[in-house]
């Protein structure tokens, strides 16, 4: 396959900074995306953490912009992060077009003066905010300390690879101001950096801001590569840890080859093969047929010196590691012993090349086309090395996984598992020392935003390989806390030195030394203004409507030849029967497990044959069957689509297979504070009854009740044509794909669909604080909230509105307070979840356990707040109101965006023109409409507050919080009264 051309220019400063322009003026947004070649790696022994903190640290402000990086760019509307690996450290910002200059101009001052504005009590505030990230995505999350024991284990002590991204906190609490700035003049330079713009820009323009900004930034020291030995096992190591989870799971890792190799783009294959669909070989035997297994994934984490490969697998209840991993072996020496088969390779292939493309549809953020030029032009010295890349794998034979399987999957392996921790060692673990803030009061720092709650792991089903892992994490240092998710494509490495300055696409470029004391006049140290609002027009939509009365809405989408096509059911979980509780979840997700023509696995190796993916599930007020296909291989992909949709089979024996994952999911959510808080949160706000009081996937009980006729009922009765709306968006044309629809859908049939009712939520008369013991929890989960109003509501835009300023992003009050003033957690949010009855309302957060009283009484201060009790000004409301607008463009740029909008209006009944509207009706909103909604909507006198943490160490300081002491009631994690 041909790729799409990514089409680009580059050219390369005096002081060695490598850029390169990409434009595409489909949307009036450009991406500004910077990597600097150093990451862990680049560290030694004694000094680890060093580049990860600078990922903190970068967000804090510089010389001429000493204030919240944030701050400025989310009030352009933009959204920016960043992320640290083993091998290279990036940034990126997505703004308007409007403005470039101005992320142009905050990217220079922080390379070239960030260590002017950089002061110890910046660095300690970054020390908390480190810990609470070791905290929230290692010590309290299952799993979660595997990455370190295995790196501990694989590479030698004074192996760059040794130690995790995040490094030893011990090291980072030791460095001094002075060590952390010599890193940053070592490390953070021009000629250590690739600078791509990518987007709705001009070049010559855009060339001009580039050597405005960062001509005179001085070069810094040549780098040498980073060299070791390449790490070898002289026998197996086995080990065993215990941790706190339900099943055990095993990691076999073997060490391989660097990125880029000879040998890498065939391990990639291997691991697809291995688990990369429900066809591939491991997940066939051991999950789908056996039914040993609740998950394995396997993976080659190639990097730039060294690389593992790794196959993980949990074992179901009642099920051993050792009877697992003897398959797991007998698979590998199958493939050892012959070659896969011409079918198993293709298949393996269309899912690599289709990757390609679905990588190419956003030119921003953690894997888009702007991240894939620097990463090509940083590890391979040539952005665009995107067709290249695609053709080693077309090049991979069979034979050649036959010879990888041989070389790297020997008995010099790893075999580490992970047990549940028996009740003695839970019991002695259940008392740690709490450890305390190291400050507060300290005045806000700076620093990216991070999700609440943990990734979640890559399954076997989706688990991405090649060099389409690049768009695939959005970790922040894109490691794998529980050990199971693939590396993205960004931790690729080369043989190339580290540091060495590419040659220049042009000549250079005069410039002179930037004067170390800037006169007050001098343009290059004010925040540029931005340029004139640029224009945007909103996608058209065709709405059409098939003989069955299946409504369809099409638009156009012609940048890539990529098809989505979204169907929405207009029925979700809030119809699940009395004593059904998940039936919803399950019907969506057996849609796809055999139809009456094909197996479950027929689907599955159908589609993986094309490169399509087909995606299933249910929320509260609907269910969904989402495609995504290149178009050329859109008549096959809507053949299986449409079988899928019109005649699935809910055969018994793929029900008691997903009944017991199901089951299996079920225990596991124990192992988590996060999951355990959001299934007794919802019970506490609606009581377990009520069709928004239990989890989407139901309870144990439920899950049991259920049958295939519950299936077919459910589905008999919902998914019909008149209850439902098709979204296409891509590469197609209205008539034509119309036309394919007819044919496809005719024996689709439309039915009497019952109305639902959702039911008020039983009201609360005070405010009481529900604790949930988990011992020897890391952190403390706290959710606080109530039952906000429906979709319907007509307030929806002032409490967007009110919610950004007060919890929705990353400047917003509540999470400057407990993240950058107390540094009591690594974020804090709020938000609404908007349903057709009325949805909750959630202010959310980690917290370190010695805090636990105090944050939860900062929350209601912030609550307490909003309501006028700290009034909003006129400045929040306009930096809250212009990051929504100017921000709306962004929610359009790919298909797979559009269809997702669109759903919302298929499923609240929106108005074709809602979009059209949208800006004028956020510009409408006024400072008394924020008061009014923020009285109206949230009364913290009512709320439920909810903690999951060690009872032993949370219980008395949350009982002596002033009015709320007396309320405190235990809970067990399914939200029942326990003493």
């Amino acid at each position: 396959m041909i790729l799409p051309q990514i089409e680009f220019q580059e050219f390369t400063l005096p002081n060695g900074l490598r850029v390169i322009l990409h434009e595409d003026h489909s949307t009036p947004i450009v991406a500004v995306n910077i990597w600097y070649h150093v990451g862990s790696k680049n560290e030694a022994p004694g000094r680890t953490g060093f580049a990860h903190l600078f990922e903190h640290l970068m967000f804090q402000g510089s010389k001429h912009h000493d204030d919240d990086y944030f701050k400025p760019l989310q009030a352009a509307g933009g959204t920016l992060n960043g992320s640290t690996n083993y091998d290279r450290t990036n940034y990126w910002e997505v703004v308007p077009s409007n403005f470039l200059e101005l992320a142009l101009w905050l990217e220079a001052d922080r390379m070239g003066y960030l260590l002017e504005a950089m002061t110890e009590e910046k660095l300690a505030n970054q020390r908390d905010v480190v810990k609470n990230e070791k905290r929230q995505n290692y010590d309290n999350r299952p799993y979660g300390l595997v990455p370190a024991r295995i790196a501990e284990l694989m590479y030698p002590p004074d192996h760059p690879y040794h130690w995790l991204t995040i490094g030893s906190l011990e090291d980072i609490t030791a460095a001094s101001l002075d060590d952390v700035k010599e890193f940053f003049r070592r490390f953070y330079t021009p000629n250590n950096a690739s600078l791509v713009i990518a987007g709705d820009f001009q070049p010559a323009a855009a060339r001009r801001l580039v050597e405005k900004y960062f001509g005179a930034i001085k070069r810094g020291p040549r780098i040498a590569p980073v060299r070791a030995p390449q790490p070898r096992l002289e026998k197996e190591i086995r080990l065993q840890t215990e941790d706190r989870v339900t099943l055990p799971r095993i990691y076999l890792v073997w060490h391989a080859v660097p990125q880029w190799s000879e040998h890498d783009a065939a391990l990639d294959m291997l691991a697809g093969l291995l688990t990369g669909t429900k066809g591939s070989r491991l997940y066939r035997s051991l999950v789908y047929e056996k039914q040993i297994a609740q998950d394995v994934s396997a993976f080659n984490a190639s990097r730039e010196i060294a690389g593992q490969f790794q196959i993980v697998a949990t074992a179901r209840a009642g099920r051993t590691l050792a009877e697992i991993e003897a398959l797991i072996d007998e698979e590998i020496a199958r493939i050892k012993a012959a070659p896969p088969g011409d079918a198993e390779i293709e298949r393996v292939y269309n899912a690599i090349e289709a990757s390609f493309v679905y990588s190419l549809q956003a030119v921003g953020g953690f894997g888009g086309r702007s991240d894939q030029l620097n990463q090509y032009a940083v590890f391979r010295r040539d952005p665009g090395y995107f067709q290249q890349d695609l053709e080693r794998y077309r090049r991979v034979t069979a034979q050649d996984i036959q010879r990888v399987a041989a070389a790297y999957l020997t008995d010099r392996r790893l075999a580490l598992s992970v047990v549940p921790r028996g009740p003695e060692e839970r019991a002695k673990s259940a008392a740690p020392v709490p450890e305390g803030p190291t400050k507060a009061g300290v005045s806000p720092s700076r620093q990216t935003a991070e999700p609440l709650t943990a990734p979640v792991s890559a399954t076997p089903e989706t688990a991405p390989t090649g060099a389409a892992r690049v768009a695939t994490s959005e970790q922040r240092n894109d490691e794998r806390p529980a050990g199971v998710q693939p590396q993205t494509r960004a931790e690729a490495d080369a043989t190339l030195p580290a540091g060495a300055a590419p040659p220049a696409a042009s000549a250079p470029l005069s410039h002179k030394e930037r004067a170390p004391e800037p006169p007050p006049h001098d343009g290059l140290y004010v925040m540029p203004a931005p340029g004139p609002t640029p224009p945007f027009r909103l996608p058209e939509i065709e709405r059409r409507r098939l003989s069955n009365g299946l409504e369809v809405l099409i638009v156009e989408h012609h940048d890539l030849p990529v098809v989505n096509m979204n169907l929405v059911i207009r029925t979700g979980a809030a119809a699940d029967p009395a004593g059904r509780a998940g039936l919803a979840e399950i019907t969506a997700a057996m849609i796809d497990e055999g139809t009456k023509r094909r197996t479950a696995l027929d689907i599955s190796n159908g589609l993986a044959e094309i490169g399509a993916r087909l995606g299933t599930g249910a929320g509260w007020d609907g269910s969904g069957v989402n495609l995504l296909t290149v178009t050329r291989h859109l008549d096959r992909a809507l053949e299986i689509y449409a079988d899928v949709i019109t005649s699935p089979a809910y055969l018994p024996a793929e029900l008691e297979r997903i009944r017991a994952s199901r089951l299996t999911l079920l225990a596991q959510r124990r192992d988590s504070a996060n999951e355990i808080a959001s299934v007794v949160y919802a019970a506490l706000l609606y009581g377990r009854d009520h069709p928004y009081g239990h989890p989407l996937t139901g309870h144990e009980q439920s899950l049991r009740a259920i049958a295939p006729d519950d299936l077919r009922s459910f589905y008999a009765t919902y998914y019909r044509p008149n209850n439902a709306a098709l979204i296409v968006a891509g590469d197609v044309s209205p008539d034509a794909v119309v036309d394919r629809l007819e044919q496809a859908l005719a024996g689709w049939l439309p039915a009497s669909v019952p109305p639902l009712v959702i039911p008020a939520a039983p009201a609360r008369d005070q405010a009481r604080i529900y604790l949930v013991d988990r011992p020897a929890s890391a952190q403390s989960v706290i959710a606080i909230g109530q039952v906000g109003p429906p979709r319907s509501t007509p307030d929806y835009f002032p409490l967007l509105v009110m919610n950004t300023l007060l919890g929705g992003q990353f400047t917003s009050r509540l999470n400057m307070n407990l993240r950058e003033d107390k540094g009591y957690t690594y974020g804090a949010r709020t938000s609404f979840d908007y349903r057709r009855g009325a949805g909750p309302f959630i202010a959310t957060a980690s917290v370190q356990t010695a805090v636990t009283k105090e944050a939860v009484a900062e929350f209601l201060k912030e609550l307490v707040g909003i309501r006028g009790a700290v009034p909003v000004t006129q400045e929040e409301l306009e930096f809250a109101k212009q990051s929504i607008i100017r921000g709306f463009p962004r929610g359009f740029e790919t298909s797979s965006q559009i269809a997702d909008r669109l759903s919302d209006v298929v499923l609240y009944d929106l108005p074709d023109n809602y979009f059209n509207d949208y800006i004028w009706r956020v510009s409408a909103v006024t400072l008394d409409d924020v008061v009014r909604v923020a009285e109206k909507h949230l009364d913290p006198s009512r709320m439920v507050i909810l903690v999951v943490g060690d009872r032993r160490l949370i219980e008395d300081p949350l009982r002596s919080l002033d009015g709320l002491g007396s309320t405190v009631t235990a809970l067990d994690a399914e939200g029942r009264p326990k003493e």
